[in-house]
């Protein structure tokens, strides 16, 4: 049982990862976390979506997970005596189709408020992959190509095309802000997995409490960064003038210092997680060290890559394929990947580190600069 919390009731069991699993979680303050673990549409790696439920100035569910889960979601809260109905407020960590995919559903039977970060709204039109590919770099050009190379193109599907028909029909009663506090939860912004994502944080005094993370921190696996981009037009037109900068919500160095952010909590804050609080078998109940932990991890993916590069100029392709595992490259994880390390190739280019020669290949300049943004976090 992890220290925060007293007791951990399972009130459905799940299949190896969690899907179905429902849960009861009581703290020292004899506060109740109402959690269920609503499948993702097809397959996913990272697991299923928590949805968390419990009482801050009325019935609150963070993330009701994808629109074909709701069944499994109604089902669960009514183990633990909740209905869909009571539900007065409803958050949105970040609008990605396994967190934001059941809002209409669960809207529509609870005529519950919307709250999402203001930034959220006016995205609402864009498809969020959409939004990273917009750039025209160097770096994303070879990214293109090498993409190309590997048989890869993006596709929709038809539960694509339902989520997106879906989101534009959201309407945000609330906007949060960064810093708003809103009974026992203050929010944060926490960009860089996901331009609007946010934190929600329940403080019981100095380093103590909990935080309800979304994708921004998880355990066991490393959150997708987003890559640099830009904006145009229509997306420009859209966002209000203080969110018009990508390079304030997207990038690897904003993921950096988000995750900083968290980490700032205090290592023994709680973590409830959108994704992997049980997997194989086993419970993973964390702390805000993992923040910590996700910081040191991409610091040492930095230094990696930077070794790959070498002195001579290198294909994306060869640094991608010597950056994972090959086992982790297998099927649809290659583009994945490559986007991955495209998004530290930026930082190592910002930083004066890595240059991107005029034929798109990758040589290291031999200086390490890239350290010093980190301890800057």
């Amino acid at each position: 049982m992890p220290d925060y919390f007293t007791e951990v009731d399972v009130l459905r069991n799940g299949d190896s990862a969690g899907n179905g699993m429902t849960l009861r979680l009581t703290d020292s303050h004899g506060r109740t976390i109402h959690t269920v673990a609503v499948p993702q549409e097809g397959h996913s790696h990272t697991g299923p979506t928590w949805a968390y439920i419990f009482e801050n100035e009325g019935l609150t569910l963070i993330d009701p997970g994808a629109e074909a889960s709701f069944e499994l979601l109604r089902t669960g809260m009514a183990l633990g005596g909740l209905e869909v109905g009571d539900i007065e407020r409803v958050i949105i960590t970040h609008g990605h189709a396994d967190h934001d995919g059941g809002v209409a559903r669960v809207i529509e039977q609870s005529g519950a408020e919307l709250w999402a970060h203001d930034i959220y709204q006016p995205l609402l039109p864009f498809d969020p992959r959409d939004l990273q590919f917009m750039a025209s770099s160097p770096i994303h050009q070879a990214m293109w190509e090498t993409a190309k190379a590997n048989g890869f193109s993006p596709s929709n599907s038809e539960e694509r095309e339902r989520y997106m028909a879906s989101r534009k029909t959201h309407q945000v009663g609330h906007h949060i802000a960064h810093g708003e506090q809103q009974g026992e939860l203050k929010y944060m912004h926490a960009p860089g997995h996901s331009p609007d994502e946010i934190c929600a944080v329940i403080d019981n005094g100095p380093g103590s409490g909990m935080v309800f993370t979304g994708d921004h921190v998880l355990p066991e696996i490393s959150p997708h960064p987003t890559m640099k981009t830009a904006f145009n037009g229509p997306v420009l037109n859209s966002l209000p003038i203080h969110y018009q900068d990508p390079d304030d919500s997207f990038g690897l160095l904003t993921y950096l210092r988000s995750l900083q952010r968290v980490a700032d909590l205090g290592p023994e804050v709680a973590v409830l997680p959108a994704h992997r609080l049980y997997n194989n078998h086993k419970f993973n109940f964390q702390t805000t060290q993992r923040a910590a932990d996700l910081i040191r991890f991409h610091a040492r993916r930095l230094g990696r890559i930077l070794v790959t590069a070498g002195p001579e100029p290198q294909p994306l392709e060869d640094v991608t394929r010597q950056t994972f595992e090959r086992r982790k490259l297998e099927g649809g994880n290659f583009f994945a990947a490559l986007t991955e390390v495209v998004a530290h190739i930026e930082l190592l280019e910002d930083s004066g580190d890595l240059e991107v020669t005029d034929d798109h290949k990758l040589r290291r300049t031999g200086r390490e600069n890239y350290q010093d943004l980190l301890r800057a976090l």
